[in-house]
């Protein structure tokens, strides 16, 4: 799976859904978006999560960057944090499969009634291996 053309979007998008549970409340939005690289579009990502102080499985507080994986530029996927907050410790995830490179998207769930959107309720950072296609959470927002 080296391109983005020939990935399947779709299983990372119904992944990060069930991931929120998103079947449950069907008056919420909950928009989806993949990441890319400025340069080369969407393509796999080489992660660094750094965790910060408060971040608990449920809640991530931290950075997360990618390094896309044709040009080599670095550029912030997510952050949460504040001038309180210090690194505490840092993932580099890899597949099961020995991969570190995966289409990266994100997606949130909004209060909703009647059609209305609302307040941001939770969220989830996912990616899908590019090497295998395994599918994969790597963080949760709250």
């Amino acid at each position: 799976m080296a391109m983005a053309e020939t990935v399947n979007f779709s299983q990372l998008r119904e992944f990060a859904l069930r991931e929120l549970g998103a079947a449950a409340y069907p008056h919420d939005t909950h928009y989806f978006r993949l990441y890319d690289c400025n340069l080369c579009g969407v393509v796999p990502l080489a992660l660094n999560i750094e965790h910060h102080t408060g971040s608990k499985k449920a809640s991530f507080k931290g950075v997360i960057s990618g390094e896309c994986t044709i040009c080599g530029v670095n550029k912030q996927v997510f952050k949460f944090t504040g001038n309180q907050r210090t690194p505490q410790k840092v993932q580099k995830p890899k597949c099961s499969c020995g991969n570190d490179r995966f289409y990266v998207a994100n997606c949130e769930r909004y209060e909703g009634e009647q059609g209305m959107p609302g307040f941001f309720d939770e969220g989830v950072i996912v990616g899908q291996c590019a090497e295998c296609g395994k599918l994969r959470a790597f963080v949760y927002t709250d």
